[in-house]
C-alpha cells in the first residue's frame, strides 16, 4: 500500500457518474402502476381479477426494489464526494505539516 495514490479528478467523476445512474434507474422505477392494471383490467375482466391484484402487489414491489437500487447509487456518489473532501483536507494537513518542518530545517 506504500503506493496508493488517488486521483480526486476521477473520484469526482465517478460520484457525478453514479449520481446521474441513480437518477435514470429512478426514473424507471417511478412508473404508474395503477395506470397499468387499470388498462388491463378490461382485458382480463373479472376471471383475471386475482392475476392483476398479484400483478399489482409484484409491481408494486418491484418499483419499491428499483428505487432502493437508485437510492444505493446515489449513497455511492455521496461516498465519492465525501472521499475526495477528506483526501483534500488530509492532503492539505500534511502539507502543511511538511511545509513547518521545511521551514524549521531552513527552507
Amino acid at each position: 500500500m506504500a503506493d496508493l495514490t488517488a486521483d480526486n479528478g476521477a473520484l469526482t467523476a465517478f460520484g457525478t457518474a453514479q449520481q446521474g445512474v441513480a437518477a435514470e434507474i429512478a426514473g424507471a422505477a417511478n412508473m404508474d402502476s395503477a395506470t397499468h392494471v387499470a388498462a388491463m383490467t378490461p382485458v382480463f375482466g373479472l376471471i383475471g381479477a386475482d392475476y392483476l391484484a398479484m400483478f399489482a402487489a409484484a409491481q408494486a414491489l418491484h418499483c419499491s426494489d428499483v428505487n432502493d437500487l437508485s437510492a444505493k447509487c446515489n449513497h455511492l456518489g455521496q461516498s465519492a464526494f465525501g472521499t475526495v473532501a477528506v483526501l483534500g483536507d488530509t492532503d492539505s494537513a500534511a502539507s502543511g505539516v511538511l511545509g513547518a518542518i521545511g521551514n524549521g530545517i531552513g527552507g
